[in-house]
């Protein structure tokens, strides 16, 4: 296996191109315009590629205020943006296309169906996934990926199943084929069964893990997240506002509108909602009753979005139309209690590995995901208790736990503080403080008591206008403070007497 040393850790974006089996790497750093063409001694392009249906001035990449976008140049051949071909708009030209972690851009022939074998990939990416970008050459006549040790390449992450897939060469010819995997594995979109053979430029999906077929390899990457050091102890105390705002952004939410059918009429729910959350952070999202809270969340999380105008990406990745193969990095967490009281805790998490994590997950993988755990909400101490006997503090770990054990890197929790006394309350959020900060979960809840807001980074306000759900505020307490001027707990009078004032314009 070759590592592929290109990709900067450092940089806040990159883009990868892959043209004729080679593969190159530009950070954009350092300057806001990159333009795109083929070689040519008559006119210099910072993107230099060699293939003949390029055009000399193809496209270029455009930093503006910290956004990348690709411009289409109105170049012979086109670009490709995700698969659709980027057409001018009705006064023949071409619209800025906005770049999102993990968007490709293509240049090929008229149907990607059959490829050009002069064609070029760009695979535009971000720091911010926290990927790490490797290769391997495909020698062998089964090239096998996984959790397991002995697999070629190895994915050590609990939702990926032990032999998650294989890649098979028979001559010239490359086929994949998933191996009953848990999460499955998607080729250009599609999940595929059975086996499929590779075309130049495929692209092949296991939840947050891409891999770029070439010539006769995969260039593939490895998710990494903030996670800790469990033998050093960190203080929460320690992070300070910097760390948290160089933080990369996972989830975007742009809803425009969420309707649901209400006998022959609809009744709008929610409106104009455009919010993101950044890894490894604690965001609380609040608001008067029928302010919309639920609903918000469950767009955002993917499990409730039918009815939905606008976009969820998380991970560069969107969201409602890969909820399927993103699912499983996503946790949540409903009111009320999930469990058997009359189990141990120990057992209860036993068991909820047993069904969210692979079929192939060994026993000892199992004890040490539950131990962790345990570690992780600091209830190792009721580990053998029956829940029966469990506090209420403690019940609450043990629901969130059932989905922490599966490793969701998204948890969204609503309103896990229900019915605790003050002084458990503020020891939940603590926890949840700690597994952001400390493990790298990004956690959004719900919340109605706002004692220990300054324990958040993150603020959604949510404010009901004419019986619709809006966003009010998104930002840090301190900010809300300032913009209400007010303290937290009295925002909710304030919104009531004037409720029109409160609709935030601006930008996340």
């Amino acid at each position: 296996m070759e590592t592929m040393p290109y990709l900067s850790v450092n940089s806040a974006a990159n883009l990868i191109v892959l043209e004729n089996g080679a593969v190159r790497s530009f950070p954009l750093d350092g300057k806001s315009s990159w333009t795109i063409g083929r070689k040519n001694p008559e006119s210099e392009s910072d993107i230099e590629l060699e293939s003949k249906i390029v055009s000399r001035k193809h496209g270029r990449i455009q930093n503006v205020d910290g956004i990348w976008y690709y411009i289409e140049c109105g170049s012979l051949n086109g670009t490709y943006f995700n698969g659709e071909k980027i057409k001018p708009n009705e006064n023949n030209e071409f619209d800025a296309v906005k770049l999102s972690s993990g968007d490709i851009l293509r240049i090929d022939s008229d149907s990607l169906d059959n490829p050009e074998e002069r064609g070029v990939l760009f695979l535009f990416t971000t720091e911010g996934i926290g990927n790490q970008w490797k290769s391997i050459t495909l020698r062998k006549k089964e090239t096998s990926f996984g959790r397991y040790e002995e697999c070629d390449v190895v994915i050590p992450l609990p939702y990926i199943s032990g032999k998650h897939m294989v890649v098979m060469k028979r001559d010239k010819e490359y086929f994949i084929m998933d191996c009953n995997s848990m999460a499955g594995t998607w080729l250009n979109g599609e999940e595929i069964h059975g086996e499929v053979k590779l075309k130049e430029k495929d692209i092949i999906a296991i939840c947050d893990c891409t891999l770029l077929f070439t010539g006769n390899r995969l260039v593939y990457n490895v998710p990494v997240t903030n996670r800790r050091n469990e033998n050093v102890s960190v203080d929460v105390a320690d992070i300070n506002e910097e760390d948290l705002r160089d933080r990369p952004v996972v989830l975007r939410a742009d809803i425009r509108s969420r309707k649901v059918k209400t006998g022959f009429k609809k009744k709008e729910l929610i409106k104009d909602i455009k919010v993101e959350i950044k890894e490894g952070t604690l965001v609380a999202l609040i608001g008067g009753a029928g302010a919309g809270k639920s609903t918000v969340m469950n767009c955002m999380n993917g499990y409730e979005t039918s009815g939905m105008e606008g976009s969820v990406e998380y991970k560069g990745v969107d969201l409602i139309k890969n909820f399927s193969r993103m699912k499983y990095l996503i946790g949540s967490v409903q009111q009320g209690d999930a469990f058997h009281e009359e189990i141990t805790v120990e057992q209860e998490l036993t068991n909820a590995a047993g069904i969210k994590l692979p079929r192939d997950t060994k026993k000892a993988e199992i004890a040490e995901r539950v131990d962790k755990t345990l570690r992780q909400l600091g209830i190792e101490n009721v580990r053998n208790n029956p829940i029966a006997k469990c506090s209420g503090g403690e019940r609450r770990r043990v629901n969130i736990g059932i989905e922490l054990v599966a490793d969701r890197q998204l948890l969204c929790l609503d309103e896990p503080d229900a019915g605790l006394d003050p002084g458990n309350k503020r020891k939940l959020f603590e926890t949840l403080r700690k597994l952001a900060h400390e493990d790298g979960k990004s956690i959004l809840t719900i919340i109605h008591d706002v004692s220990d807001i300054d324990l958040f980074d993150k603020i959604i306000i949510m404010n009901k206008v004419d019986n619709v759900g809006r966003l009010a505020f998104s930002g840090t307490p301190d900010e809300a403070r300032k913009y209400f001027g007010a303290e937290i707990k009295d925002v909710y009078t304030i919104m009531a007497q004037n409720p029109e004032k409160y609709i935030f314009k601006g930008d996340y």
